[in-house]
């Protein structure tokens, strides 16, 4: 950690959405780092990681809702920061279809808010925005998806993500322009997976629930073919980023961080290995439902951009990544979450030294 992010100690550095499941983890490792981290977001939901961590090591944690376009402005005008993370977002799919306005008043105009705060007001040298591989309009193409290639999105998620990246895109012009030259980049990862998330809806977090209570777990796409990656490899592809605004690198508008092929497995392969690792599994029940909202059959990455210019490439493929997950809460329970948080942050960093 020390060699790696040498260039965060001492930073200031906000994290939005810090009480989400990315913020949570990107917070720590920055903390571990020896950076001075601030977050700005929601109230955490019930049950999440960072509800159950006691002391995150934070040196402040503003809850503050990233639409209300006026606090935001007045938060960054009391603020300067060195680095931001703007990870605060409607991050989940379903969810999308019963709240699509919520989704895309926070997922676009709330990046719109805080985009135009910061250079307005000078805020920060830099702001990465973390979006979504759903941003690429799906033709369920074999190959991977460049950072080049058309945006889209079918349902409302991806559609906000899509116009999110339009949103950064304007303001990486608009900053060309202004006195206040920030720089600004966008990041996109895969189907993220990792110790502590308990969102609803999403694969593992459901087997895991379905662990604790002994229930079999239903499966409603047992098909469909998800870019699996550990969280730490993407934040690892956030943090380079980071690293090349603080060093004045070369650093392109936006970059994908997905995982490698070998991490192309169905929704039942993952579930599979996941009860396969976990003692008195009950296993999964497969019930597809005609009715469901779209879910997209196939989405992969390219990270070619990622690593021919930071050096980046996925370091837990999907199978490991599952076996870090369940690990994760295992260690969690024998003694606390922060513990098996930081645990698995020094595990993984030391493999990349």
């Amino acid at each position: 950690m020390d060699t790696l992010f040498s260039s965060y100690a001492g930073k200031k550095i906000l994290i939005t959405g810090h009480t989400g499941f990315k913020g949570t983890w990107l917070s720590r490792i920055l903390i571990l780092a020896g950076a001075k981290v601030y977050g700005l977001a929601l109230e955490a939901e019930k049950n999440s990681l960072f509800s159950k961590i006691e002391n995150l090591g934070l040196e402040t944690s503003t809850i503050l809702d990233v639409r209300n376009s006026k606090s935001i402005d007045n938060y960054f005008k009391e603020h300067k920061f060195d680095g931001i993370f703007h990870l605060a977002a409607q991050p989940l799919v379903r969810r999308s279809y019963k709240e699509p306005v919520q989704t895309f008043e926070t997922n676009v105009m709330g990046t719109v808010n805080v985009l135009n705060s910061v250079l307005s007001n000078n805020s920060a040298m830099w702001v990465i925005v973390i979006t979504s591989d759903k941003v690429y309009k799906n033709v369920n193409k074999i190959a991977g998806y460049t950072e080049d290639e058309p945006l889209g999105g079918k349902d409302p998620y991806s559609a906000s993500k899509a116009a999110t990246e339009m949103v950064v895109s304007a303001w990486q012009t608009i900053a060309d322009y202004s006195v206040n030259k920030i720089k600004i980049c966008s990041v996109r990862a895969g189907n993220v997976i990792g110790g502590g998330d308990a969102a609803e809806d999403r694969l593992l977090p459901d087997l895991i629930r379905g662990f604790h209570s002994k229930n079999m777990v239903v499966i409603r796409n047992p098909n469909s073919i998800r870019p699996w990656q550990h969280v730490l490899d993407p934040l690892n592809g956030y943090l380079i980023v980071g690293t090349n605004l603080f060093n004045n690198g070369t650093t392109s508008s936006a970059y994908n961080f997905g995982p490698g092929e070998d991490s192309k497995l169905t929704v039942k392969e993952v579930a599979e290995i996941a009860c396969s690792n976990w003692p008195d599994s009950r296993g999964i029940d497969i019930k597809i439902d005609p009715s469901a909202v779209h879910e997209s059959e196939l989405l992969w990455l390219s990270s070619t951009l990622a690593t021919n210019e930071l050096g980046w490439q996925n370091k837990l493929e999907a199978r490991r990544a599952i076996n870090w997950t369940i690990e994760w809460e295992k260690i969690s329970m024998s003694s606390s979450p922060l513990s098996a948080v930081d645990q698995q942050i020094t595990s993984f960093f030391k493999e990349l030294q």
